[in-house]
């Protein structure tokens, strides 16, 4: 592991090492899964229930070298009837590995909300930001967001602005009650 310490790592390699670690998370503790066939749109996981007549989709977003997040995209912004991700968070010492679990509704709301507010929010040196279809799913928000609050909610709606008061109360942490929460995958 120390000699792959200094070598970039194939993105395509880091997802699929997500996908499997999630998948051997779920067998370990007693559900039906399996990987979906290659190139499947929406999803990488297919659980089951014990008799096999439920069955729901598990999307699987790694990375190995952003702490910070998970890049997304503009379709994400739609949640999916029973999709949950896991965004698996890959670390040298596999014991520090993180994995959240959340259902496709909850991120597709963060998603929207943080990319309305940056796009209202200048950026650098005072600069518009430009709409893209990346979207970015962070661990929190933006700590600027939260220090500039007094100057930027003129910018803002109500919503937003409950928002950015709500991850102040949180410490900015949104994302740890999904930590390891398996037991939001209901069968």
């Amino acid at each position: 592991m120390e000699e792959m310490k200094n070598q970039k790592v194939q993105s395509s390699v880091v997802g699929a090492a997500g996908e499997h670690l999630v998948l051997s998370e779920l067998l370990k503790r007693g559900y039906i899964a399996g990987l979906a066939p290659f190139n499947v749109k929406d999803y990488d996981i297919v659980v089951l229930n014990q008799d096999g007549t439920n069955s729901f989709p598990i999307q699987v977003k790694t990375t190995a070298s952003n702490k910070r997040g998970w890049i997304m995209q503009e379709k994400h912004e739609k949640p999916i009837k029973d999709l949950y991700y896991c965004f698996v968070y890959l670390h040298e010492k596999l014991s520090d590995t993180e994995i959240f679990i959340i259902h496709s509704k909850n991120v597709a709301d963060f998603l929207k909300l943080t990319h309305s507010i940056w796009l209202k929010v200048p950026g650098k040196n005072g600069k518009k930001h430009n709409d893209s279809k990346m979207r970015m799913l962070g661990r929190g928000i933006n700590q600027d967001w939260i220090r500039n609050l007094d100057k930027i909610e003129k910018l803002l709606s109500k919503q937003e602005i409950s928002f950015i008061n709500k991850m102040e109360k949180t410490n900015n942490h949104w994302i740890a009650p999904f930590k390891d929460a398996w037991n939001l995958i209901k069968v």
